[in-house]
């Protein structure tokens, strides 16, 4: 199964994914069917494309390739390090306070 399903299918599945939908159903749910609904309607799938999208892009794989100092294009390791070591500006999410040399490097990143 290719790796973007599995993480995929592992949150929907998750327990956060399964505290949530029972918090919404008002009972302990744990019928797979009914919590991939859940995470699809209340927006899950819909975030997991954005922080994909995010961890693949290259600004992550800019900072990513800079911590491992070497070039970094495995989604695996791309998407691990998105999830425990990115700052938000390798998100796109502080972009306006980088300075020049970074906006720099990322052009010769592309």
């Amino acid at each position: 199964m290719e790796f973007r399903i599995r993480l995929q299918l592992a949150e929907a599945f998750g327990p956060l994914n399964r505290w949530f939908c029972s918090e919404a159903y008002r009972r302990k749910i744990d019928d797979a069917e009914t919590l991939l609904i859940y995470y699809i309607q209340s927006g899950g799938a819909e975030d997991f494309a954005t922080r994909h999208e995010q961890a693949m892009g290259t600004l992550n794989r800019w900072y990513c390739s800079e911590f491992y100092r070497r070039d970094i294009r495995d989604p695996e390791i791309l998407w691990d390090y998105c999830m425990r070591y990115a700052p938000a500006r390798a998100l796109g999410n502080d972009l306006q306070n980088e300075s020049a040399d970074i906006q720099t490097a990322l052009s010769i990143a592309s």
